[in-house]
């Protein structure tokens, strides 16, 4: 989904906010055209967790796989479901955590045992 500044800011003011998938990056997990609802700027992160970020004024769904806490600032990794991996992703650049789906176990074991 592509927004501009003024709109991420005004999303950032919310406390959760929905929105729907345009591509096909997270399925089968999140099908295109699903609503997701997100809590924004949660701060409960571990592994696996689905999450939103802004890169290029586009915001990206993809799931979360390593917080580096050990530099300045601390740097997000994440992947989509095939395993694709992004740039890291700076704190500041993080919008929340999807409430409305999850990583199955069963799809974690997967991700795992295909590193």
């Amino acid at each position: 989904m592509q927004i501009n500044k003024e709109t991420k800011e005004k999303i950032l003011a919310q406390p959760f906010f929905k929105g729907r998938i345009v591509s096909g990056s997270m399925v089968p997990v999140i099908n295109i055209g699903e609503e997701i609802t997100v809590e924004v700027k949660s701060r409960k992160l571990k592994r696996f967790d689905i999450i939103v970020f802004w890169r290029d004024e586009i915001l990206i769904c993809h799931y979360l796989w390593n917080i580096n806490r050990f530099i300045e600032p601390i740097l997000l990794q994440t992947r989509n479901i095939r395993g694709g991996k992004d740039y890291p992703i700076k704190e500041e650049d993080y919008i929340g955590k999807v409430l409305s789906h999850k990583l199955s176990f069963f799809r974690k074991l997967k991700i795992i045992l295909t590193q």
